[in-house]
């Protein structure tokens, strides 16, 4: 397994567990996470977002599926399950204890064996929809 593979399978578990101080052993503090549908954050803000999301999902999984390298850039498929089951965390409204799935990609740009910028693509509408915070289209 390529080394930003196992950096990126680091990188997944504080989003598991909790654990946003892992993040500083992971991510440089001037990486540039996108994460589509909020402003771009840095390591701090990351992990806020991270305890935050953690905290209305506390029974988050995510396994990554399949790691693309090329030099210094990286692609890594992912599917992730969680309930909506914490209130007060990054999902406004009251839980809804309903269980969730979605499918994403981390593509990543290294420098120096580090993520420097990581452009995080979900299904969010999806994932908002199993829980039950957005309506089913049509």
């Amino acid at each position: 397994m390529p080394d930003q593979a196992k950096v990126i399978r680091q990188l997944v578990e504080p989003w598991a567990t909790g654990r946003v101080e892992d993040v500083d052993e992971i991510l440089p503090a001037d990486v540039v996470y996108h994460l589509a549908g909020f402003p771009d954050l840095d390591r701090d803000g990351l992990k806020q977002f991270m305890a935050g999301f953690h905290q209305s999902f506390p029974d988050f999984s995510v396994t990554v599926e399949e790691d693309l390298v090329d030099g210094d850039s990286s692609a890594h498929r992912w599917s992730c399950t969680g309930t909506f089951s914490g209130g007060g965390g990054a999902i406004p409204g009251e839980p809804t204890n309903r269980q969730t799935r979605a499918t994403g990609t981390h593509v990543v740009h290294w420098r120096d064996g580090h993520p420097v910028e990581v452009w995080h693509f979900g299904d969010w509408l999806g994932w908002l929809q199993g829980a039950g915070v957005l309506p089913a289209l049509g």
